[in-house]
C-alpha cells in the first residue's frame, strides 16, 4: 500500500474522484506520529490542527485497487484504455514526444498520437533509459525493504490510519514506518 498526502484531496476533487475516494474501502489518515530511537513517541500531528479545511484527511491506499479505480474512472470520463498493451517506442516530432507505437494483444502494431505523452513505466523508466537521463546520486545510497503483516493493532477512531515514523538507532542513519 501507499500513504497519500493531504493535498491529493484537491487533485481528486478536480478529477471528479473525491466522492469515490470518500466511499472507498481505503483507510483514512488524519495524522502522523514520530518515535525516536529509544521508542519515545511524539503526540500525533493531526492535519486538521494546521488546516481546518475538509482536505485535512488522506488515505492509505492499496496500490492495485487504487490503480484500478483510476483507470476505470478515466474510462468513465471518455479515455480510451488499452490494457495488456506494450509500448514499442515513443514517437517524436523533433524533441517533442507526440505519440507511441504500441503492440496490441493480438500482436498488431498501432500508432497513437497524443498532445501529451507520459512515461508511466515506473522503475522501468523507459524514456530515461533510452536517452540516458537517469543519474544516480552517490550520496543517496538507499535500500528499501517492506513487508505486510496481518493482525497488527490499529488504534480506534482518528488514530486508526495514522502513520508512525520510527527513527533507527543513532549511527544507522535510517528510519522505518508503520502504515495501517
Amino acid at each position: 500500500g501507499e500513504s497519500l498526502m493531504t493535498d491529493t484531496y484537491f487533485t481528486f476533487q478536480r478529477l471528479g474522484l473525491l466522492e469515490k475516494m470518500k466511499a472507498s474501502p481505503f483507510v483514512q489518515k488524519y495524522s502522523v506520529q514520530f518515535a525516536n530511537p529509544a521508542g519515545k513517541e511524539s503526540r500525533p500531528f493531526y492535519f486538521f490542527e494546521a488546516n481546518h479545511h475538509e482536505c485535512a484527511v488522506t488515505w492509505q491506499i492499496t496500490r492495485a485497487q487504487f490503480d484500478l479505480m483510476l483507470i476505470e474512472h478515466a474510462a468513465e470520463q471518455g479515455a480510451q484504455v488499452y490494457q495488456e498493451t506494450r509500448i514499442k517506442r515513443v514517437l517524436f516530432a523533433g524533441e517533442r514526444a507526440v505519440g507511441v507505437e504500441a503492440i496490441m494483444t493480438d500482436g498488431s502494431i498501432v500508432e497513437f498520437q497524443a498532445p501529451v505523452v507520459v512515461d508511466a513505466s515506473g522503475q522501468s523508466a523507459m524514456l530515461s533509459n533510452r536517452f540516458g537521463w537517469r543519474v544516480r546520486d552517490p550520496k543517496l545510497k538507499k535500500a528499501v525493504l517492506y513487508s505486510y503483516f496481518q493482525g497488527a493493532h490499529r488504534e480506534p477512531d482518528l488514530n486508526g490510519g495514522a502513520t508512525l515514523v520510527l527513527r533507527t538507532p543513532k549511527g544507522s542513519n535510517g528510519w522505518y514506518w508503520f502504515i495501517p
